[in-house]
């Protein structure tokens, strides 16, 4: 147990918890442990509170998912706690492998659980209230514990207030395995009071400089499916993810085809769209000076821009006036502030990214270079995707930006492996393969006579086992756009993940069973997890989740992570991390 001690004590040393309100306080102002909790403003202070802590690790939280993973690497000014990092190792003194922090923020949030119980108690809190904030906390508090348990493995549980030496005793419930904390993290949200955002709070109708709080919050749902996924219950991640993604499905003809739909529409010529695809002039798609990557301007474009709306779900605005500072620019910026620890890996550059072709021809993905990835003064990559505000020559200090959690090209990615396993359909690959590809309404719901020619529109483009033969829910997708019979369906510009980039389909054509199917696409959405979301804190959990899977069914988890990581050291001249042992994934929780 001296793990579990060293950390409650360090917490104890912390009671002063930093809280903030939306309206009345600045970030992270201090205030009493007895002064709170009288109030919904206190409340809401505390859930602010414990957000501005969050933000505070965001560095921390990234660092262990991407430099963990395959597609970043160490630069030559990385200290040594960087390099340990990215080597699969960590003494006892790394900070990035250091749990106090996350545990401080554990800590606020079973404080505040505890406190939202005596102020339901108290009628200080209606039960609607209570029930937003209690199940926002309890989110936060489910999703740190779930970062913990990917990285190391084994990890004290605890979910009371701790607040002085006596609560030791009480606390000591020990250490649980990934086998044991997942399904009791799942537990614990399947009986929160609500899975729903915030409504009327006043939490997101106020802002900070400026800047809506409406993305600010997590998402549960999303949450939820991620767990049920991590926990191999396929039916019930995609049922869950499919809540979020049938997002304004019941709204008119304008609204139903946009929120999280991976809109995609390559009739562009020239001008601004608003919405993020990778386009060529439509008349001349071989001519590259008619380039237009719109793609990252989900990374661009403020938190709270109408469109990019359509894209991110969970998003943290970092503002350079307040409390915590913006991490990133120092860790990947090359100017200004930046002091440039990591880039992308060489794997990531000219086999990942690289190793892509474009529709018309272009030899690589722009997803990679000028999407999330930019070119150094002396030839080399940084990674851009959480610089695009900062202006190092005129606004040095200006150190603002943003931290993306969570948007759509992921949840589709996500509901594709979920659906690739479903229980109740034995996997639905075809469904998998179009979300990844060029979407609902491309090439696998097509359906084609014996001598070619298309079936009529009605019968066509939304997900089914042949004409007129619908998957059921929540596999169902609708992506149908006719005259006759008028039909505008929500899912009719689904582009899918690769369609908006402007990749061409992955062929499948040596395929030839369903099971063989299914394993030949979980590997493929897996590298196409790095593709589109390398950078944004998602890639070692993917692999780890892959590879757990993996090992329980067949005893290759191992092989797995050797296959997608090699290149990554052999490229760097490093040698590669042993993988064979389900013990050398976690790092070691000292």
């Amino acid at each position: 147990m001296n793990t579990f001690k060293y950390i409650v004590i360090s917490l104890i040393m912390s009671l002063t918890i930093g809280l903030n309100s939306c309206v009345e306080t600045e970030i992270n102002e201090a205030v009493s442990y007895k002064d709170f909790y009288s109030t919904l403003d206190d409340a809401d202070a505390a859930v602010m509170g414990i957000y501005g802590k969050v933000m505070g690790i965001a560095d921390r939280l990234v660092v262990l998912n991407e430099l963990r993973g395959d597609m970043l690497d160490v630069t030559i000014n990385a200290d040594h706690d960087l390099i340990e990092i990215n080597s699969q190792r960590a003494t006892k003194e790394n900070y990035w492998s250091d749990v106090t922090p996350i545990y401080e923020v554990i800590q606020n949030c079973n404080d505040a659980l505890y406190n939202f119980d005596l102020m339901l108690e108290s009628n200080k809190l209606t039960q609607d209230q209570y029930n937003e904030r209690y199940s926002d906390v309890g989110a936060i508090r489910t999703w740190l514990y779930y970062q913990l348990g990917v990285h190391f493995g084994s990890v004290p549980y605890i979910t009371k207030p701790i607040v002085s030496l006596d609560d030791l005793d009480k606390n000591q419930a020990g250490k649980l395995n990934l086998d044991a904390l997942i399904p009791e993290l799942i537990r614990f949200m399947e009986n929160l009071p609500t899975l729903e955002n915030y409504k009327n709070s006043k939490l997101i109708t106020g802002t900070i400089d400026g800047v809506s709080l409406v993305p600010y919050f997590i998402n549960k749902k999303c949450l939820l499916g991620d767990l049920y996924l991590f926990n191999n219950e396929y039916d019930k991640a995609a049922g869950i993810y499919r809540q979020v993604l049938s997002k304004d499905e019941d709204a008119g003809d304008t609204g139903n085809s946009l929120s999280f739909r991976l809109y995609d529409d390559k009739s562009w010529q020239s001008g601004e769209v608003n919405y993020f695809s990778v386009l060529y002039n439509r008349y001349t798609p071989d001519d590259i000076s008619k380039f237009y990557n719109a793609w990252i301007n989900m990374f661009v474009k403020p938190a709270d821009d109408r469109y990019v709306k359509y894209e991110m779900i969970w998003e943290m605005t970092f503002k350079s006036q307040f409390a915590p500072a913006y991490p990133f620019i120092r860790l990947f910026g090359t100017q200004g502030k930046g002091e440039y620890l990591l880039k992308p890996s060489r794997y990531a550059m000219d086999e990942m990214w690289g190793g892509e072709i474009q529709r018309n021809g272009v030899p690589y993905d722009s997803r990679g270079v000028s999407g999330g990835v930019v070119k150094t003064a002396d030839g080399g990559y940084a990674v851009a995707k959480y610089s695009y505000g900062y202006d190092p020559l005129n606004t040095p200090y200006d150190n603002s930006g943003k931290w993306f959690l969570y948007r759509a090209g992921l949840l589709h990615l996500r509901f594709a492996e979920a659906a690739n396993r479903s229980e109740s359909g034995g996997g639905y690959p075809r469904l998998a393969w179009a979300l990844t590809n060029d979407g609902v309404i491309g090439e696998a719901f097509t359906w084609r006579h014996q001598d070619g020619t298309i079936y009529r529109g009605d019968s066509i483009k939304y997900s089914s086992f042949g004409p007129a033969r619908p998957y059921p829910a929540p596999y169902y997708f609708d992506g149908r756009f006719t005259d006759l019979p008028r039909i505008r369906s929500p899912w009719r510009y689904n582009g899918g993940v690769r369609g908006r980039a402007n990749l061409p389909n992955v062929s499948m054509i040596d395929i030839t069973s369903k099971q063989d199917s299914i394993n030949f696409i979980e590997k493929m959405i897996v590298k196409e997890a790095g593709l589109e979301t390398a950078f944004e804190g998602h890639r070692w959990t993917d692999l780890i989740r892959v590879a757990r899977r993996l090992q329980k069914l067949n005893g290759t988890g191992g092989q797995f992570l050797y296959e997608r990581m090699h290149r990554k050291y052999e490229l760097a001249g490093l040698p590669v991390p042993d993988f064979t042992q389900e013990s050398n994934w976690y790092l070691p929780l000292y």
